[in-house]
């Protein structure tokens, strides 16, 4: 399970979402997709379920959508917005 750093703040915008790192005062923008990646990953999905609910919501191929899904929540990552959680 993926969760947010606890130093993590996500604000949903007209736009998408204003993400606030508070310990280096960083703020990522994201656009409505980016959004509803958050909103899914608030409510604990796994990036699989992510992938299947886009790919319904959009009508697309869970092909085409895994790459921007794993991309997105692989720069999460990295900039340590978002953690493995251990059960």
């Amino acid at each position: 399970m993926m969760q947010f750093a606890e130093h993590v703040q996500v604000r949903p915008e007209k736009f998408g979402s204003v993400i606030f790192e508070t310990l280096c005062e960083k703020v990522f923008v994201t656009n409505k997709t980016g959004a509803e990646i958050l909103r899914l990953l608030k409510q604990h999905k796994t990036p699989e379920e992510i992938i299947a609910q886009l790919a319904h919501d959009y009508g697309c191929s869970i092909d085409l959508i895994r790459n921007d899904v794993e991309e997105f929540i692989t720069n999460l990552t990295n900039h340590a917005l978002l953690k493995n959680a251990h059960k």
